[in-house]
């Protein structure tokens, strides 16, 4: 489904089995206004384009790599 300007939208549990994170991760990133969302009904549907920022994966799903070599303190 898309919403009025085209973005890609889908379930709060298809997100999370998507992104690797819980459903309960997707509902804080909506309620804090990080993720677009719509109510449809009782559900909402998040913006996948949003997730995938927010969730450090690319857009084919692969993690983005970290940088390395930093040491703390």
């Amino acid at each position: 489904m898309k919403d009025d300007k085209g973005r890609k939208m889908v379930s709060c549990q298809d997100a999370a089995k998507e992104y690797g994170c819980s459903m309960r991760y997707i509902r804080k990133l909506i309620s804090s206004g990080r993720i677009g969302s719509e109510l449809v009904g009782r559900s909402y549907l998040v913006c996948l384009e949003d997730v995938r920022k927010i969730s450090g994966r690319k857009a084919d799903g692969r993690l983005k790599k970290r940088a390395t070599g930093f040491k703390s303190g």
